[in-house]
């Protein structure tokens, strides 16, 4: 049975949000901003009140290292040492990665800089504590590297965007948020 709310929010499921303002990216038009050899990229104004949680799809083609994400309000970033990350990589072997009171969160780990990564981001908008999960699949290498990221950022702010950056250097691709109907 179809609601009413459902058909007035464009259907079921995922609904691509365009950010108001990219910083060092550019936006296609219907949401989805590519960027290249950037040491940043911010997407302003993707979290409000109309969803509570978010997806985000990471793809790069070039990148240093790992992909960290901050969350931002205002046009500015919170990098403040309130983020705590846990992480599993997987290859031959499995690596974890743990930290704690750190700048940024990890998003993602991608050896040699092609990978796909997606985060579910839970209630950025509410002034409450902002949880992270998330996959990450690196398969250009032999033997492929996956994994699992997850952690939280502990200040009740209420976050309308976020900007993503390598841990050293550039990266390349693109990067899509949508909002989860309710």
């Amino acid at each position: 049975m179809t609601k009413a709310r459902d058909l007035a929010n464009g259907g079921f499921g995922l609904v691509l949000v365009k950010p108001s303002t990219v910083v060092n990216g550019t936006d296609n038009g219907k949401g989805t901003v590519s960027f290249s050899a950037a040491s940043s990229v911010s997407l302003n104004d993707v979290f409000s009140s109309t969803y509570e949680n978010y997806l985000l799809l990471l793809r790069t083609t070039a990148s240093a290292d790992n992909i960290q994400i901050r969350m931002r309000v205002s046009g500015s970033d919170d990098s403040s040492a309130n983020y705590h990350n846990l992480g599993l990589r997987i290859t031959t072997t499995v690596d974890r990665v743990a930290s704690y009171a750190q700048t940024s969160y990890r998003i993602a780990e991608f050896s040699t800089g092609k990978g796909a990564a997606q985060a579910v981001i839970y209630g950025p908008f509410l002034a409450a504590l902002t949880q992270f999960n998330g996959l990450i699949t690196n398969g250009y290498q032999s033997p492929m590297e996956n994994g699992f990221q997850m952690g939280t950022h502990n200040v009740a702010t209420s976050y309308t965007g976020f900007t993503l950056l390598p841990a050293s250097g550039t990266m390349t691709g693109n990067v899509s948020v949508y909002g989860f109907n309710k």
